[in-house]
């Protein structure tokens, strides 16, 4: 959830609740630990326990050093350690019931790592025992076990809740922001900071970033590791949309019974369609749940069109989608995939249009992302209606990686929970029309220089 909103109080209070004799949560003679991301939080968190314990202090030993940060009760030798994140300190934990980890995205990201390792490894040394993690998505580092998890969303042994502004918000709308700040009703002061947060970050775009990510609890990229800044991206939605003139280039990207398939398709004028496609099995419902998303999102994008299901199967079928291009009435000049799927494509496609594989290496990618930009900053990039919520999503969950040469490319998810398909589709579609351009006005060169000289 969005920071302010109580969180380690919350924990401060459960933690108390272990160490108070006749609570539903006091096991005498157990140690339960609540982890920081540092030794100034963790004082922060001894300090809000201790006032938590305040009308029963006599009856607790406090520890609080450098080293050490700890609250005993005397009788029953009942212990809350406070540990900052470093895996070393959390080996060979096992006589505990309850693990509360407050605000992973501000560990330390090797450390952190570490010692999420650590923890994970001392669950099942006696029965009972839980890990409860509350925090913000941010600022952890994108495809850092914290936002993985997030991504992975509920399994059989675990249950994940995103508290969360809708992507498709507008992100200084009140309502959006009251919405995902429930204490905001309760504090005078916070709603106070935050309509002054929110006041600042509308006359200087470079504190939006930060706004969205702390108050709106949206999973925010780094500049360099964005596809596409966000005001590029509006600038394009608000740009007139061109209509369908000529055969458009397709890019395709075939997914397994997680991920989804996608198609862009995109005209020599710059307009773009926009298409993805799962399976039915699971539902919309649970996806949603899984990839933990707003609930409903699926079904509007559904609703809109861009969003097929395969009714019935685990994993679609790539003659789906592209049927149903054709259906829609795209025929494509050509389809362009990554090399690894051109077989499956071909059979889907049957012979109906070429088939032309891309080699996705650095260079490549680097190539690809600039034709999309520029396409999209300079022109004539316009997306359908239809197409735009869908690949607003999908832009928002692309990550650029970078290398120590300068090339960059994109950053493929491979837990099949990141619904980037849609973005790949668009900067293979955009790489592939730059280049058709450029070969077309190269040509036109020679022969004008061929009839100069002639």
């Amino acid at each position: 959830m969005p920071r302010g909103n109580g969180k380690t109080s919350l924990f401060s209070w459960i933690a108390s609740e272990t160490l108070r004799p006749g609570s539903a949560l006091f096991e005498p003679g157990l140690e339960n630990l609540v982890v920081s991301g540092s030794l100034e939080q963790s004082r922060v968190l001894l300090g809000f326990l201790r006032e938590a314990l305040s009308d029963c202090e006599q009856d607790y030993r406090i520890c609080d050093t450098s080293q050490r940060q700890w609250i005993v009760h005397k009788r029953t030798n009942t212990r809350v350690r406070v540990l900052s994140s470093s895996g070393k300190r959390a080996m060979g934990l096992a006589r505990f019931n309850l693990i509360l980890c407050d605000e992973p995205g501000s560990w330390e990201t090797r450390g952190g790592a570490l010692l999420w390792d650590a923890l994970k490894g001392s669950l099942g040394k006696r029965s009972g025992q839980k890990i409860l993690i509350i925090g913000t998505k941010s600022p952890a580092e994108p495809n850092t076990w914290w936002p993985l998890l997030l991504d992975h969303g509920s399994g059989a042994r675990s249950y994940v809740s995103v508290l969360s502004a809708d992507p498709q918000a507008t992100w200084d709308d009140w309502n959006v922001i009251r919405k995902v700040n429930p204490l905001i009703t309760h504090n005078p002061s916070l709603r106070e900071t935050i309509l002054h947060e929110r006041d600042e970050a509308r006359k200087n775009e470079s504190l939006r970033p930060a706004f969205e990510a702390y108050r709106l609890n949206r999973q925010v990229q780094p500049h360099t590791n964005m596809l596409i800044q966000v005001e590029d991206w509006q600038a394009v939605e608000r740009r007139p949309v061109a209509p369908r003139e000529g055969l458009p280039l397709v890019a395709v990207d075939l997914g397994g019974q997680r991920s989804w398939s996608a198609a862009w398709a995109l005209w020599r004028n710059g307009r773009s369609e926009a298409y993805a496609l799962c399976p039915g099995i699971p539902d919309l419902a649970e996806r949603e749940r899984h990839d933990a998303m707003p609930r409903g999102l699926y079904q509007k994008l559904h609703d809109q069109g861009a969003l097929l299901v395969d009714e019935g199967l685990r994993v679609a079928r790539p003659s789906t989608l592209i049927d149903y291009l054709v259906s829609v009435g795209i025929s494509p000049h050509t389809i362009y995939c990554d090399r690894f799927i051109v077989g499956q494509l071909k059979d889907a496609v049957a012979g109906r249009w070429p088939v032309v594989p891309r080699i996705t290496r650095w260079s490549e990618g680097a190539e690809d992302i600039s034709g999309f930009r520029r396409l999209a900053v300079d022109g004539p990039l316009s997306i359908a209606p239809e197409s735009q919520a869908l690949v607003r999503l999908s832009l928002g969950q692309a990550v650029v990686e970078h290398d120590e040469q300068g090339s960059f490319r994109l950053k493929k998810s491979r837990h099949g929970r990141s619904r980037d398909d849609v973005a790949v589709c668009g900067t293979l579609a955009a790489g592939a029309l730059v280049r058709l351009l450029a070969w077309e006005l190269h040509r036109q060169r020679r022969r004008l220089a061929y009839h100069l000289v002639a």
